[in-house]
């Protein structure tokens, strides 16, 4: 056995040895990992640098809402300007650290969101200025946040881009910028033409005396954008409109006339009135962003709120919960009755302190059309002990503030939705989607005192 095992063993040796040549591993590389990250980097300067009007970086700080930017790389410089009109200048680099990082390097308008001096005091907005390049496309560069991990996207801009980020920002009604929802082109004696934002912001619809909206394409400069078609104002012909940066507004050549906020729409905006009315039932799909922080706030107070309905002369089934309550908050349902009733009235559905699941109405007394796009509701009786608890809500009493605004308010239909526009402040509306109508259609709680 033991001479056995003096042969065997240089045999198994050999064997290995064979075995081992056979099946070492080619590299499938030609660069090792250092070399093939070194060459991605160089490849991804040589693209920031290669796009002729820069790259677009739409940045959302932890702490903060997003900032547009527009930024132009070259030889280890950055130029950037954001929708407000402010630039810098920063030196950048492309490091290997955790894979390319971008690094922008030198205090910049970017930094200032990292500055912890800047309100909230002590953090600032949560910015940062180092990004991991995850991934490279052909028109874009996917960034991961060095400090935050999140996710953010560099994408190619085309010519005039920031004049573009800034159409947009200010008649994006949709966008949350505290913003008002009307504007227009403003010239001498008061003459004013509606403008509303066309698709993709590349495009607007201008509202003409005859209630007839017309989509006219834009395109960019660096300076400003340019009507496909002249827009008449006043008598005067206007192609071309350029940002000024002092006053924070598109203008002409001339400044004769500008684009700008408004408080209604210079033209009424259609037959919107009799639309709304003669639609049934609605439930609220968001409000302006002057508003939705009050939502927020509301929804904090009301954490079983579970949405916001109206009901436009309405034929539905009522259905009227009776109950009571005793000493030690105990409740007890009494009866449910169900009748059909014409229902004219803004509810919100929300669970009261003692857990019923009930109805918190505001009955709509009259409606007042003051012209076919504006009207006022005349607030009547409210429904039931939710209803008390909800008017006594300063958060709540200022979303039911816009609806029953004293001076009204503007009814615009607009991509399947209606905006209750304030006729006291054009920052503040709320969106309106037309909904099939529950039944019941309403619970009417009332409480019998024990």
């Amino acid at each position: 056995m033991k001479h056995i095992l003096k042969v065997a063993l240089p045999v198994t040796a050999l064997a290995l040895l064979t075995g081992s040549c056979k099946n070492e591993i080619e590299d499938v590389f030609d660069l090792n990992a250092t070399q093939r990250i070194e060459k991605m980097m160089a490849e991804c300067d040589q693209k920031l640098q290669d796009s002729d009007f820069g790259w677009r970086f739409d940045y959302t700080p932890s702490n903060g809402s997003t900032v547009n930017y527009v930024m132009k790389f070259k030889d280890g410089y950055v130029s950037m300007e954001n929708a407000e009109g402010a630039t810098s200048t920063s030196t950048y680099k492309i490091v290997n650290a955790e894979g390319p990082v971008l690094s922008f390097d030198t205090y910049s308008i970017l930094h200032d969101l990292a500055d912890p001096s800047q309100a909230p005091q002590g953090t600032g907005k949560g910015g940062e200025f180092e990004f991991i390049i995850s991934k490279v496309g052909e028109d874009t560069l996917y960034l991961k946040g060095r400090k935050s991990g999140s996710m953010f996207k560099m994408a190619r801009a085309p010519q005039g881009e920031i004049q573009h980020i800034r159409l947009q920002s200010n008649l994006d009604v949709d966008a949350g910028k505290d913003i008002s929802f009307f504007h227009a082109l403003c010239g001498s004696n008061n003459s004013q033409v509606g403008i509303f934002l066309g698709a993709e912001g590349k495009s607007l619809e201008v509202l003409s005396s005859d209630e007839k909206f017309q989509n006219i394409p834009v395109s960019f400069s660096e300076n400003g954008f340019t009507f496909s078609t002249p827009v008449q104002v006043g008598g005067q012909s206007v192609s071309k409109m350029i940002w000024d940066n002092n006053k924070q507004v598109f203008t002409t050549e001339d400044g004769q006339i500008t684009l700008n906020e408004v408080a209604t729409s210079p033209f009424n905006v259609g037959q919107t009135v009799q639309k709304l009315l003669s639609t049934p039932y609605l439930t609220m799909q968001g409000a302006s962003a002057s508003a939705t922080l009050q939502l927020v706030e509301f929804a904090k107070d009301f954490p079983e709120w579970k949405r916001m309905e109206f009901f436009m002369n309405t034929q539905g089934q009522v259905e009227t919960l009776k109950y009571k309550v005793n000493t030690d908050n105990q409740v007890t349902e009494i009866s449910r009755e169900q009748e059909t009733q014409t229902l004219n009235s803004m509810s919100c559905i929300v669970n009261n302190e003692y857990g019923l699941a009930e109805w918190g109405n505001f009955t709509i007394k009259r409606n007042e059309p003051i012209d076919a796009d504006q009207v006022i509701f005349v607030e009547g009786i409210r429904n039931g002990t939710p209803a008390n608890t909800l008017n006594r809500n300063i958060f709540f009493k200022k979303i039911k503030g816009i609806f029953f605004d004293s001076e009204g308010v503007s009814v615009v239909y607009r991509n399947g939705m209606y905006y209750i526009v304030s006729a006291s402040d054009s920052k503040m509306w709320l969106i309106l989607k037309e909904a099939a109508l529950p039944v019941p259609a309403i619970t009417i709680p009332k409480l019998v005192t024990q």
